[in-house]
Parts: structure tokens; C-alpha cells; sequence
């Protein structure tokens, strides 16, 4: 591995630790967030071979931990790869920039949200890479085992990086 790229990685780890984000309470008062998406739907069921790859991941480690799966929300995904996109084109700073506005948006179109947690992260990484490095930092291993039922993955690629957001919603 080349030292440039062996920096990337550990770089890319360091930040699991930084940027893990959970709200137990959704403010009172809501707006609502624009949402588009950078998923792309290789097999045309709305999801990427990606995201899919991530939630199997996702589910087989809180499946290890007698966890129930978290089922994929097809407007949890879009506020994800909404922010995954942001991050990616530098309208947002890597991290959890605007959870409230996604909180208050998801408890609008779901009739209302008892909980939500984010995990994001960039990097040369696939599916089990990046779900791999969420499990070793603490942060985010806590809201991959939350009692959560529903998530939504949004991806965004910028060159070879992709950015990655895991947005968590207990309904």
C-alpha cells in the first residue's frame, strides 16, 4: 500500500471517531429539507448495488448482536445521499451539518420520528470497508446497534472519494 494512500485510510478512520451523531428528541418546531439524490439504481429498484451492500453489512452485524434489521426508507435515503452530496461538492463540511433540518423532515413525511442517529465517512472504501470502520469506532458502532428500525444510506462520489451517510430513525 502506498504511504499516500495507507494516510487516506488511517485519515479516513480517524474521523469515524469525530463524526458520529445522535438525537434521542426531535425539535418541536420543523422545516423541511430539499432532497435530492446521487444514488444510482443499477438493477432500476431506486437503490444502488452500493447501498444495498452497505445495509447487508449493517443488518449481518446487528443480526451478530440479536438485533432486528433496519428496514431501508426510501425518504431516509434521499436525505441522506442529499447530505452525502452536499459533503461531497463542499456546500456543507464533512460531518453532521443540518441533522435537525433531516430530523424534522423525516419526522414530517413519517407522521413523526422518536429518535435518529447519523454516521457518515469518505474515503477509497466499499460497503464492508466503510461499514468495517464504523464497527471499530465506538460512535458509530452505538448507533449501528440503536434501537433503531428504519435507515436511509445516501452515497455521493467526488473523483475516487466517496462520501457516506448512514441516517438512523426509530419510528
Amino acid at each position: 500500500m502506498t504511504r499516500k494512500l495507507t494516510l487516506l485510510v488511517f485519515s479516513t478512520f480517524l474521523t469515524f471517531h469525530l463524526f458520529a451523531c445522535h438525537r434521542s428528541t426531535v425539535p418541536s418546531d420543523s422545516t423541511s429539507a430539499a432532497h435530492t439524490t446521487s444514488i444510482r439504481d443499477e438493477d432500476g429498484d431506486g437503490e444502488s448495488q452500493l447501498v444495498k451492500d452497505i445495509l447487508y453489512y449493517t443488518n449481518q452485524f446487528r443480526a451478530k448482536h440479536g438485533l432486528a434489521p433496519l428496514k431501508l426508507e426510501s425518504y431516509c435515503c434521499m436525505l441522506a445521499a442529499k447530505h452525502s452530496k452536499n459533503m461531497a461538492t463542499g456546500r456543507t463540511g464533512f460531518g453532521h451539518e443540518d441533522m435537525e433540518i433531516r430530523m424534522d423532515a423525516a419526522s414530517m413525511k413519517l407522521g413523526g420520528v422518536k429518535a435518529a442517529a447519523e454516521n457518515v465517512a469518505y474515503g477509497t472504501l466499499d460497503a464492508k470497508g466503510v461499514v468495517d470502520g464504523w464497527i471499530k469506532s465506538p460512535g458509530h458502532r452505538k448507533n449501528m446497534l440503536g434501537d433503531y428500525n428504519l435507515i436511509g444510506i445516501g452515497t455521493a462520489d467526488k473523483g475516487r472519494i466517496t462520501f457516506f451517510t448512514q441516517f438512523f430513525v426509530k419510528k
